[in-house]
């Protein structure tokens, strides 16, 4: 009898147990998961959600409307200016309209609206987004690359926070339906490609950055400096390769050659830096590595290996070879810089809210790691600086703000090559509202047409309340 009564118990709390699991499972996704669940892209009851909802709102950070609906018609008063960031809601979903699609269909349930749609059969209306995104600067970096390809991404250091994400050329999205096919198959200009985050370039200079900081890396004590006496190329045992213009910069160190640029330093310092330790430097960058970033985008690459050859390995030094990075993730490097070795994760999502203005979401800035040491951060902050004061980033030199970045020419093998610039700026040393950005000018040449873009955005920036 004992044994019986021991296996009814045994029996019984198996079933409880499981009992309880069942009814726990059924409330945390009633309660905890029901938004997510309910409008989760993945979700069959999605399209019948689209037709009992209207869309939310999508703004800028100074409350501009960027996308509407009217008449059951998603609408985009800015036309192509924020193409690529904030998307579009037909032929599938991209951009924001993509990343927030939780918030804008998250229907206003309550007892007005309940009534209006069983009475009235009215629609439930979906929460407004508001976004981090800053119209002053998307409208002068859009004026600056007419007529231009490339992209162009402004974020704040301290917090990820992006204020401008602009690729050329683009498209309406007002227009996406009727020109979708001539869109599509226009594969020279791919003007549904944003360039920011998929697109895709060899970084050209602006790599020293990543060859420095593995130099630095070595350096712990901060006393090593190579010097070498610059003739305006270097040759190895299969290549010669020239600084810009052939110019000979004489005896210099890894600060004026920074500055300077020199191709030759560089390609020096691989009797200093293995090929192993600069893989090291550009994957702890966030190179062959996912990226935090909540949108689509390609992955930058390092292919470097020990079996490439020389001239392979003294171009990947200076930013060439088989190095390809993203405007994004450039300008992320730059942020980590600037903010003393701390990446932030990037974000464009600031806060959801209902139609009455009651915030519902609120996205806070996310630290990811220190993609380098505060050190190295603050040496490469200074040699950045020095670039813009004496070197060849002279033009966009400011007696009223603080400004470093780094040039570069990425070499094209079918057009004229590419121009770079990748910077920061601020009102004054530690300035928690700096800035930091990436500029790619498609077949720009040597560096003015992103130097060119770059003062539009230092324009805004110095000109901010």
């Amino acid at each position: 009898m004992d044994k019986k009564k021991k296996f009814i118990y045994i029996i019984s709390t198996i079933y409880i147990s499981l009992f309880t699991i069942l009814v726990f499972y059924m409330v945390y996704f009633t309660a905890v998961k029901q938004k997510q669940i309910s409008v989760h892209p993945q979700n069959t009851r999605l399209n019948n959600l689209e037709q009992e909802v209207i869309r939310g709102d999508i703004y800028d950070t100074n409350m501009k409307v960027l996308a509407t609906t009217v008449n059951d018609t998603r609408k985009y008063p800015k036309g192509s200016l924020y193409a690529h960031v904030i998307g579009y809601s037909q032929r599938g979903k991209t951009g924001v309209e993509a990343l927030a699609n939780t918030e804008l269909l998250y229907p206003d349930y309550n007892i007005p609206s309940l009534f209006r749609n069983a009475f009235l059969n009215e629609k439930f209306q979906g929460r407004d987004v508001v976004l981090t995104l800053d119209d002053r600067y998307q409208s002068a970096i859009a004026k600056a690359m007419k007529g231009k390809k490339g992209g162009v991404i402004v974020i704040e250091p301290a917090t990820g926070k992006i204020r401008a994400m602009y690729g050329s050329p683009g498209f309406d999205p007002n227009n996406i339906n009727q020109d979708w096919e001539t869109l599509t198959k226009d594969t020279k200009n791919s003007p549904l490609v944003n360039r920011v985050t998929h697109g895709l370039y060899p970084p050209g200079s602006t790599f020293k950055i990543i060859t420095a900081l593995a130099y630095m890396t070595q350096d712990k004590a901060g006393g090593m400096d190579l010097t070498y006496d610059c003739q305006g190329k270097i040759t190895g045992a299969d290549y010669t390769i020239q600084c810009y213009n052939k110019t000979a910069h004489g005896v210099v160190g890894l600060k004026e050659a920074f500055y300077k640029s020199c191709n030759a330093y560089f390609i020096k310092l691989s009797e200093k830096i293995s090929s192993k330790d600069l893989r090291n430097a550009a994957e702890q960058a966030g190179f062959n590595d996912t990226l935090p970033f909540d949108m689509s985008y390609a992955k930058s690459k390092f292919q470097l290996t020990e079996a490439d050859s020389n001239f392979e390995r003294a171009a990947t030094y200076i930013g060439q070879g088989k190095t390809l990075v993203s405007p994004l993730h450039m300008a992320m490097i730059i942020s980590a810089i600037a903010n003393d070795g701390v990446m932030m994760k990037p974000y464009v999502l600031d806060y959801s809210m209902n139609k009455k203005g009651y915030v519902k979401v609120k996205y806070l800035p996310q630290y990811q790691k220190a993609a380098m040491s505060e050190v190295s951060a603050k040496r490469l902050q200074d040699m950045m600086i020095d670039v813009v004061q004496q070197g060849t980033g002279a033009k966009i030199k400011n007696k009223s703000l603080i400004i470093g970045g780094k040039t570069g020419t990425a070499q094209n093998e079918t057009d004229k090559d590419h121009s770079w610039f990748a910077g920061f700026a601020k009102q004054k040393e530690d300035d928690k509202n700096q800035i930091a950005f990436a500029v790619i000018v498609e077949n720009g040449g040597k560096g003015a047409e992103a130097l060119a873009v770059t003062q539009k955005i230092l324009d805004v920036y110095k000109n901010m309340e």
